[in-house]
């Protein structure tokens, strides 16, 4: 590992066996750089790999014992020296010499003689390039290190060559016993995954492909786990392919989604008991009007059809007076049904698809509209909740296309499925925008959602201005209403 305590000046390594051109170079770098000189490879080597590591080598090739390219190659090979940027000094000017130079990573190619501008020169660059990657590289560890996301860096059989802080925190591994790990002990199926993704994410050095994974199960060194959120990027690089595994720890957001869930379970089971509760009300109410205060308007028309004859020879102008009370108690008779049948229409007692019809005929009664409706499958009986809930979806719809939608045709479909009611309201009126409608809360739209949820089931709104309004909704059969509860 190279010393954090460098000298102030770089260090430049010449490895050279003419002492003339060490003397050279010596004289020509020494008032800039701190100059170390080897008369052959092997001690080049032993200097390039000492704790004070060079910032630059300058390597001839033609040397006794081991030449430079053999030099070349075992410091490319050595992780302690790779990174340190090497130019060849030779007296060889052939390109086939010079390729191969730059093939075994070499960053320049010197030919002798050398001249001392054009060595200075290329000194000076390599320098400031090396320096500028260590800067940049010192930069990307401390980002990964401090950042607040598990960072898994593997190379191209997937073992760990790099990770950081969160890891270990999280993993329960300590740094040294996470670097060599396979990625596949943290992550089981992470292998798959990659595998599977290989042929999309093939790259060229330098660029970098990414694909992400909404959630991975991640394995703590005492076996137990925790859901993480995992990016993937395989990047080819000078060193071979890496890849990066990103994680976020998404434990205490499944929780949190976890509880947001249940609590909007507890409070639509609290809205099917609530309309419930207001339907059974208004049954009850709906049949005290009824049969309470209707069959008292009853009697008391009753008691006015006879005082003409009981009493019409003795007060005279009786009949006019009761005539005109007989209007007014029709007229209360009248209103009493009204308001009974909006609380609960009788037709409900006869069926779902009974209380449909009264409310397209109540429709079409109020509205110069065509109404059609259409029912499909076997009507058998449905249970009361399950059938004034889909009423009152009906209900809302076709209040909401006399209000709003200027409509000049309207289809209600009903299809019933071994499994499931199938309803649909559609209209040829001026339509709007879901997503706009939506944003502003309709309570109407909004209440209907939450109907069919509690149900069990979805509710669907298809609509486009200018092209009309399709209210779709899908209800199980089998599923009891307030199942959330229990």
């Amino acid at each position: 590992m190279m010393s954090l305590d460098r000298p102030k000046n770089p260090i430049v390594l010449v490895v050279d066996d003419t002492p003339e051109i060490l003397s050279l170079i010596h004289s020509l770098l020494s008032s800039t750089y701190q100059v170390k000189s080897a008369n052959s490879g092997k001690r080049g080597l032993q200097i390039a790999q000492s704790d004070t590591a060079p910032d630059l080598i300058l390597l001839d090739i033609m040397m006794p014992g081991m030449d430079g390219y053999e030099v070349c190659i075992q410091l490319k090979e050595n992780p302690k020296t790779r990174d340190i940027p090497v130019i060849f000094l030779t007296a060889k000017s052939e390109i086939e010499n010079e390729e191969r130079g730059f093939a075994l990573g070499a960053v320049d190619y010197v030919t002798k003689p050398i001249g001392p501008s054009v060595l200075l020169a290329r000194v000076k660059t390599q320098i400031a390039a090396h320096a500028q990657r260590r800067s940049l590289e010192s930069m990307f560890k401390d980002v990964i290190e401090y950042a607040p996301v598990i960072f898994l860096i593997a190379d191209e059989g997937l073992h760990i060559v790099q990770t950081n802080a969160q890891a270990e925190l999280h993993f329960g591994y300590a740094r040294h016993e996470l670097i060599g790990m396979h990625l596949q002990t943290l992550l089981p199926h992470s292998e798959p995954f990659m595998k599977a993704q290989t042929k999309q994410l093939i790259t060229q050095p330098g660029e970098a492909k990414i694909d992400a994974n909404p959630e991975l199960s991640c394995i703590r060194k005492d076996g137990s786990s925790f859901p993480g959120s995992s990016t993937f990027s395989r990047l080819e690089t000078l060193r071979g392919l890496l890849h990066t595994v990103v994680l976020v720890n998404v434990t205490d957001k499944k929780e949190t989604l976890n509880k947001l869930s249940e609590s909007q379970n507890s409070l639509r089971g609290l809205a099917a008991i609530n309309e419930t509760a207001r339907e059974n009300e208004r049954k009850s109410i709906a049949r005290e009007v009824h049969d309470e205060l209707g069959q008292v308007m009853t009697a008391l028309r009753m008691g006015l059809s006879l005082m003409p004859m009981q009493l019409g020879a003795h007060i005279e102008g009786l009949q006019e007076r009761v005539d005109a009370m007989k209007l007014l108690v029709d007229r209360a008779i009248r209103g009493v049904r009204n308001i009974a049948t909006v609380l609960r229409p009788e037709a409900l007692n006869l069926g779902l698809i009974p209380a449909i019809e009264w409310l397209r005929d109540e429709f079409l009664r109020h509205n110069a509209v065509r109404c059609s409706l259409d029912c499909k499958g076997s009507s058998d009986p449905i249970d009361e909740s399950r059938a004034m809930l889909i009423y009152r979806i009906v209900q809302e719809s076709l209040t909401n296309i006399s209000r709003y939608a200027k409509a000049g045709e309207v289809k209600i479909r009903v299809s019933f499925k071994p499994d499931e009611i199938d309803v649909s309201i559609s209209d040829d009126g001026r339509g709007f925008d879901p997503g706009e409608v939506m944003i502003k809360k309709t309570f109407g739209l909004l209440g209907m959602r939450e109907r069919a949820l509690t149900l069990g089931g979805d509710l669907m709104i298809l609509s486009r201005p200018g092209r009309g309004t399709t209210i779709a909704v899908k209800v199980p059969l089998k599923r009891a209403i307030l199942e959330t509860l229990t």
